[in-house]
């Protein structure tokens, strides 16, 4: 029996496990494995997208090995249903669970999803009331179309004849889904509603990611690295992932590179269907004892059989897993070629040139600039003799190889696209980067306003410089 000093020393050591961090007993058999942190910006004309992915979500929902726990913001402006409710909810997504208020286990009004205090407070929130294993949180955003989409579409229709980057077919197909713009809840083409063609990167993407249209801001790359470095306390996340397009950029990777293991996303632009939520989860429940790597592989092959299906067959994705352990030494490698590139602009420069209008941009006919560097690098080797510029390809390509631990690219976006796994900003000419209308200065070296680390930190804003003025 225990006497009433016993009893208090036991009952404090009980209520400090209780309170303890989420870190410090991650290991406990009574913990889940994962606990999966959406981040769901539906305040924007992305809207009807995400009630369709958390529908998706629920017909799975939560175990005792997996939380599924979704931050869902609205707008209550492209969609009514499901009350139709315009705040900020929070979710354990379970079974046949319906996106309403009742449903909810928090109500925290209008949150800004473009606020990075925002994003760290449901990570700290999610990682605090769901301890597990391990942690993996999925931004699930939009942007450039909820502002430019319409200015697009015309432009794109104007210059179907004149793009060399989009072929006849890829045309016809983009007008398509364009133009009618509606799938069921299976993100297939009906009558049941209206969704975006594209969960597309405000800016440029390089630079941020969700767009909060209620509150007329966007989540900037360095707000994710700023407020989650000083959340985290040095401590990382498992996996991070982008239900987003065009984030699969060395920029990106290098924000992310203290905060998480491994980085999801894609080179390319997503379809507005994104990630297919049921089939996905499955497939988590299924691996639930997986390691982050695993687990991330295990999204890049769920992406795969959804865009290879013939329901929702689309041979110009990509989706990719970087090992973001090996981010320092890439960006090494990098700033190293651009070092050399820039001390041998006079005689590589038509090299640089030839190889650079050999690899394709992604997003062909939106005015984005980003190419696969491994592509790049390839073309390049093949249009120089300097062995200095060789070595420093051969490392970027050896580094690559390691750091792309899992890579799915479209028929359509192989070729010229290279799409191994992980792109880099490169307007091909000076006028280029000066019409660029996300960039915002973003690739200026003097640029305060979320300044890019890798821009400000590595050398290839300074070849790229030195490139532009020669090649205005």
């Amino acid at each position: 029996m225990r006497t009433r000093e016993q009893w208090t020393v036991f009952v404090i050591a009980v209520l400090f496990l209780a309170c303890a961090s989420p870190y410090a007993d991650a290991a406990s058999a009574s913990q889940a494995k994962w606990t999966i942190l959406i981040f769901m910006n539906g305040d924007n004309n992305l809207e009807p997208d995400a009630l369709i992915n958390f529908k998706q979500l629920s017909r799975v929902g939560s175990s005792d090995a997996v939380n599924v726990v979704v931050q869902f913001d609205r707008i209550a402006k492209y969609d009514h249903s499901f009350g139709n409710w315009p705040q900020t909810l929070r979710f354990r997504v379970t079974k046949d669970m319906d996106p309403l208020p009742a449903n909810a286990l928090e109500d925290i009004g209008e949150a800004d999803m473009g606020d990075g205090k925002v994003l760290a407070d449901f990570v700290l929130w999610g990682m605090q009331k769901f301890p597990a294993k391990h942690y993996m949180l999925i931004i699930w955003d939009h942007g450039q179309g909820w502002r430019l989409f319409t200015a697009n579409l015309l432009r794109r229709a104007r210059t179907v004849s004149k793009s060399r980057a989009i072929a006849p077919a890829d045309n016809a197909r983009g007008l398509r889904a364009e133009s009618v713009l509606v799938r069921n809840a299976d993100g297939v083409a009906s009558s049941q509603g209206q969704t975006a063609p594209f969960r597309s990167a405000p800016g440029a993407p390089y630079r941020s990611v969700s767009n909060d249209e209620t509150n007329q801001d966007v989540l900037y790359n360095r707000k994710i690295q700023d407020s989650l470095e000083e959340a985290l306390h040095g401590k990382k996340l498992d996996v991070i992932g982008f239900d987003a397009c065009l984030m699969s950029m060395i920029e990106t990777a290098y924000a992310l590179r203290n905060i998480g293991d491994y980085m999801i996303g894609s080179e390319e632009l997503e379809p507005g269907l994104g990630w297919k939520y049921d089939d996905w989860l499955k497939a988590v429940e299924a691996n639930a004892d997986a390691d982050g790597e695993t687990l991330a592989k295990v999204t890049v092959d769920e992406y795969k059989q959804t865009y290879t299906a013939e329901a929702t067959a689309d041979p110009a994705t990509t989706l990719a897993v970087f090992d973001l352990t090996k981010t320092a030494q890439l960006a090494k490698a990098v700033s190293d070629l651009g070092t050399s590139l820039t001390a041998k602009l006079d005689s590589e420069l038509q090299g640089i040139i030839e190889a650079r209008s050999s690899t394709m941009t992604y997003a062909p006919g939106y005015d984005f600039y980003h190419v696969d560097l491994g592509e790049f690098v390839r073309q390049l080797a093949n249009k120089t003799s300097d062995q200095n510029v060789l070595s420093n390809i051969k490392t970027i390509q050896n580094v690559l190889s390691a750091g792309v631990v899992a890579n799915y690219a479209g028929q359509d976006r192989l070729g010229a696209y290279g799409s191994t796994g992980l792109a880099i900003y490169f307007p091909a000419t000076e006028r280029d980067h000066l019409n660029d209308p996300y960039s915002e200065g973003g690739y200026e070296k003097d640029n305060t306003y979320f300044p890019v680390q890798f821009v400000q930190n590595e050398k290839w804003a300074d070849f790229l410089h030195a490139y532009w003025s020669r090649v205005p």
